[in-house]
């Protein structure tokens, strides 16, 4: 089984790894030029961004091939999904690919405008995510063919983002908000952990206008000298099960993650 994967702070690569397989990382990917995915098994697991699929796994999935007999995709959220596993089917339908499963699951939500990292982590600890996955995995093995049905209302909002998270505008913007304080000492974490490559400079973080807003430059600082104008707390958050050395790895196109 193959696992087509982004992860900004660690959820969905701690999915990818619970179900197994080969890891392969959106990034290394595109990296290595590798735009045709073929085994009995394919899988894609990434967050939901904007109520819809991340631009530049999307981007990628619009020139991708997956020939398999069974395609499936996780993807995981916090605060709403709407209908960003609907999004997701259309982008693989159009490259020709069925996607004959498809599921969500909830679990910390890093959207520091919005959330308080300490409850969001405490909540992480619940039983119910390991249910959860544990459910999903058991489908997946048994190769069931399973879709959410969305609700117009849902599908209407998920495309309206669509539109509006990947507008080159909305992308400019996003990283106004960004205050790199004193504490920083140039350690360049952030300009590893970047999926999209819009952190550059060799002192300070520069943003250059072309964010996907995962937060993982802040969420990962270890010296938590990242901060954003509106954030609700100056607490950060990681999965607890992956290591930051493991999403540098895959957002630079490094090494191979392991699964669990």
């Amino acid at each position: 089984m193959k696992l087509i994967y982004f992860s900004g702070t660690g959820n969905s690569l701690y999915a990818a790894k619970r179900l197994g397989g080969e890891l392969l990382a959106v990034q290394a990917l595109q990296k290595s030029g590798i735009y045709e995915i073929t085994g009995p098994a394919v899988g894609i697991i990434c967050p939901v961004y904007g109520f819809t699929v991340p631009y530049f796994v999307r981007e990628y999935l619009e020139k991708a091939t997956i020939r398999s007999d069974y395609v499936f995709a996780v993807m995981t959220f916090g605060n709403s999904a709407m209908a960003a596993l609907g999004c997701m089917k259309e982008i693989l339908e159009k490259r020709g690919a069925a996607l004959h499963y498809g599921n969500e699951i909830k679990m910390v939500d890093n959207y520091l405008p919005l959330f308080e990292m300490s409850r969001q982590a405490a909540m992480g600890k619940e039983e119910r995510f390991e249910l959860e996955l544990d459910r999903i995995i058991q489908d997946i093995q048994e190769r069931k063919q399973v879709f959410p049905r969305h609700s117009l209302f849902k599908r209407l909002v998920s495309s309206a983002f669509s539109a509006l998270w990947e507008n080159k505008q909305a992308m400019a913007r996003r990283d106004k908000g960004f205050i790199i304080t004193d504490r920083c000492n140039a350690c360049g974490t952030c300009r590893k952990l970047c999926p999209a490559g819009n952190i550059a400079g060799t002192g300070k973080p520069v943003y250059k206008g072309r964010c996907a807003f995962c937060l993982g430059c802040i969420h990962l600082c270890p010296q938590n000298a990242i901060h954003l104008k509106n954030e609700r707390s100056g607490k950060r958050f990681r999965n607890p099960h992956v290591t930051a050395a493991e999403l540098i790895q895959g957002n630079t196109g490094g090494g191979a993650v392991k699964a669990l």
